[in-house]
């Protein structure tokens, strides 16, 4: 009992104290409770809420990205069907597989058994009726060499053609698709914290079709901007060929340098011209396209503050902008593809050069002397036994192997879904190495292109490019640009 009223005195002489303590401790409880644990948990909450959104835009940001590579190879036989029919190689390597073997004849002389002669009257009459003949005869009636330097110029200018039109398509689709995206994100972040936009009026329809016109506006590129530009190209690629022939030899080095001239010279002297050829920048052109597209909304052209024109204006000052980083783009792109060409070129031609040695069908003497000289002198080709070949790099090509790969590699540029099909590709191998190299053992050529194809499986031309970190980087420019 002593102890309890000890306590009980020790508690009367100190209960002011007590007291005193008691609320301070209390008050300094709630405080920091209600001061730093709710704002530290404030601080947690506005950690996570950062967190999520950043991963919202990251993986809305992927999925721009994924829809743009789609978009790309849905729209890559809209893109192809023109330029290959423009650039008609089939036809002209199907003249000179015609031709091969028939004597030189000022006219093509009619013979009533034959299914590779036409009339003088059924030319015209097929021509009249748009058959595809009708494009044959066309070539039917030049010798030749002036089909060897067609196709000459008509492949590489269809390679040369896909290359620009490819990159500038995928270039343009980020760009535009990037910016939807943005646009799309900050509306939908705004509603979500319940402050009200500033178009909240806008028809979500009219919104829409804004958008699809906006989207709409690569027929540009895709009708009318792939024919400017490939114009352009032939001009060059006929200058820098000119005194090539098909029998000439170079190296995929060479080959490859004097792509990369053309390219230079197209990129140097034209730049507003292949911008223009993109995009509708010019006013005209831009009336042309939404003519054909999307007619219903050409009065938005005479709206200042449309949403249609903002999204134009923002895609033309990117385009334009004075420091030139996106035709930096375009023209990284572009190489891309060119070293993904070489690379291509340089397999196929080398599994090309080592079946045939390995199987003994090595060019004949009679056709190709020069061809076996140079190999001696360069040491390009050293067999050291029947089961192993030793092949020194640099090795030339006559440029009609180059033209027959070219033809390959275009299939393989504008593959969007299936493997290539390379059973008419073949048979234009074999055609143009029968007439200029007189090579035999077609079927192991043909085995070795099919093996190398094979091996590519989907479209690798857009695969190098879509995986460039300065594309990463250029939509990512984009798409954060918050303004």
């Amino acid at each position: 009992m002593a102890i309890f009223s000890s306590l009980a005195g020790f508690f009367k002489r100190n209960k002011r104290r007590i007291f005193i303590t008691s609320a301070v401790t209390i008050s300094v409880y709630l405080l920091v409770n209600e001061f730093v644990i709710k704002k530290f948990k404030n601080y947690q909450n506005a950690l996570r809420q950062e967190l999520m959104f950043k991963q919202q835009i990251k993986q809305r940001f992927l999925q721009t990205q994924q829809d743009c590579y789609y978009t790309i190879l849905a729209l890559l036989p809209v893109l192809a069907t023109p330029i290959v029919e423009s650039l008609p190689v089939e036809f002209i390597t199907q003249a000179l597989r015609l031709k091969k073997g028939q004597p030189q004849q000022p006219q093509p002389q009619i013979t009533s058994g034959s299914s590779s002669e036409l009339t003088a009257d059924n030319l015209n009459l097929l021509d009249n009726n748009n058959n595809p003949q009708s494009k044959l005869s066309i070539y039917m009636n030049k010798s030749k060499l002036e089909l060897w330097n067609l196709l000459k110029i008509k492949t590489i200018t269809r390679t040369l053609t896909l290359i620009y039109s490819i990159s500038g398509l995928l270039l343009i689709t980020r760009l535009q698709l990037n910016v939807l995206a943005r646009r799309s994100y900050l509306e939908s972040a705004i509603l979500m914290a319940g402050v009200k936009a500033i178009n909240n009026d806008s028809d979500p329809h009219e919104n829409y079709m804004i958008e699809q016109s906006y989207l709409s506006l690569s027929w540009w590129l895709l009708n009318k901007g792939w024919f400017n530009l490939s114009s352009l190209i032939e001009n060059i690629v006929i200058k820098k060929f000119e005194k090539i022939t098909p029998k000439t030899e170079l190296s995929v080095i060479e080959f490859e340098i004097l792509l990369n001239d053309i390219i230079s010279e197209i990129n140097t002297n034209n730049k507003e011209l292949i911008l223009s050829n993109l995009f509708p920048i010019n006013y005209q052109d831009l009336l042309d396209t939404i003519v054909n597209t999307n007619p219903d909304l050409i009065h938005y052209l005479d709206i200042p503050d449309s949403n249609l024109i903002k999204l134009i204006n923002e895609t033309n000052n990117i385009m334009l902008d004075g420091n030139l980083y996106f035709f930096d783009i375009l023209n990284s792109l572009i190489l891309t593809n060119l070293s993904t060409l070489s690379s291509n070129l340089s397999l196929n031609l080398s599994n090309v050069s080592n079946s045939l040695v390995m199987s003994g069908n090595l060019p004949d003497q009679k056709g190709d002397n020069q061809i076996n000289s140079k190999s001696q002198d360069n040491n390009n080709i050293t067999t050291l036994s029947t089961s192993k070949i030793v092949e020194i790099p640099d090795k030339s090509y006559k440029l009609a192997s180059f033209l027959a790969q070219l033809s390959i590699q275009n299939g393989i540029m504008i593959n969007n879904n299936e493997p290539p099909q390379e059973e008419q590709e073949q048979d234009e191998f074999e055609n143009l190495m029968n007439n200029l190299n007189n090579f035999s053992g077609n079927a192991i050529e043909s085995e070795t292109f099919q093996q190398s194809n094979n091996d590519l499986n989907g479209n690798v031309y857009i695969n190098n490019m879509n995986n460039l970190d300065d594309l990463d980087d250029f939509s990512a420019g984009i798409y954060s640009n918050f303004e």
